[in-house]
């Protein structure tokens, strides 16, 4: 659970850098018009929302993934 945690905070952080490039120069100014913030209707919370679609699909990945390598890594005997 913790290690989900902290994939997610990292989501989180990469697209929100991604996203918007200014907080790194002007974080309190982009962190003072979020309460006024309408992504889609989510309003202050779409940074999270959108960080949990992104999360999402990367654990659908992941299970893809580990899928496929259980399916490739077999051995023959």
């Amino acid at each position: 659970m913790k290690k989900e945690l902290v994939i997610y905070g990292i989501v989180l952080v990469v697209l929100a850098l991604v996203l918007h490039p200014d907080l790194l120069t002007s974080p309190i100014e982009r962190f003072s018009e979020l309460p006024h913030a309408g992504a889609y209707g989510i309003g202050a919370l779409h940074p999270l929302v959108f960080a949990l679609v992104g999360y999402l699909g990367l654990w659908i990945f992941r299970g893809v993934w580990k899928g496929f390598s259980k399916i490739f890594s077999k051995k023959e005997v």
